[in-house]
């Protein structure tokens, strides 16, 4: 299992950095408003990248980029995962996760040895609707196992959410509202239709409504922002 994709440079996905970001196409979850859906589908098919030629680059852009985000797909299924991001740390470089969540032993022992900078998890709704990302009740005990553990303080990072009308009403916003109390932050995005997006059906929650969100949100969360509005 190797990266299948390189965004050579980003502004937007490390807070406070300059960043390439590293990609993983297999997920354990399958969400119908991922952008990545095609992608994900047709892993098989996929041409992986040599991770030797990454870290060439890598090498080439140390004094231009400041970090390197491991995002997917889930990242947490490489089996060789902490090898990869020590090769990438050893070059100085800050290491940012991107994670649904579901394998927080990875995350706990990737942390502890220092190998992990700073995480972005993603929520997807209210426990009560997890099911609808996972088919898998186990996968979503180790959600709650996550949260906790970034909660408990472990390593700077952010929760995130995306906004659907279909999936998100004011029931189940307070519903988050009580799993993530005490957080440091979640930034709520935007959905946004593209070409990857199995369900073209479904739409964006509107500015209006997605305030009133934050509104309710920031009552147990430090910092609650919205993106992409």
């Amino acid at each position: 299992m190797e990266f299948q994709g390189i965004n050579k440079l980003s502004l937007l996905d490390y807070p406070g950095k300059i960043a390439a970001i590293l990609y993983i196409d297999k997920c354990n979850f399958r969400c119908e408003y991922c952008h990545n859906w095609n992608t994900l589908i047709a892993a098989s098919d996929n041409e992986d990248l040599v991770f030797n030629d990454i870290l060439s680059f890598l090498k080439k852009r140390v004094g231009i980029l400041d970090g390197v985000v491991i995002s997917g797909g889930e990242p947490t299924l490489m089996p060789n995962l902490e090898e990869k991001i020590r090769a990438i740390k050893e070059l100085g470089y800050s290491i940012k996760l991107d994670t649904n969540g579901s394998h927080p032993e990875v995350i706990k022992d990737l942390v502890s040895k220092g190998l992990i900078d700073y995480i972005a998890m993603d929520i997807k709704s209210s426990f009560d609707d997890y099911h609808r990302f996972t088919n898998n009740d186990a996968l979503i005990e180790n959600v709650k196992e996550s949260i906790e553990l970034l909660k408990s303080g472990i390593v700077d990072y952010e929760f995130r959410m995306t906004l659907i009308d279909e999936y998100h009403s004011l029931e189940v916003i307070n519903k988050v509202k009580d799993i993530l109390k005490g957080s440091k932050r979640l930034y709520l995005q935007q959905f946004k239709v593209s070409d990857g997006v199995i369900n073209k059906d479904l739409h964006a929650i509107d500015e209006g409504l997605a305030n009133k969100f934050v509104e309710i949100l920031s009552q147990s969360i430090e910092t609650v922002e919205l993106r992409g509005y």
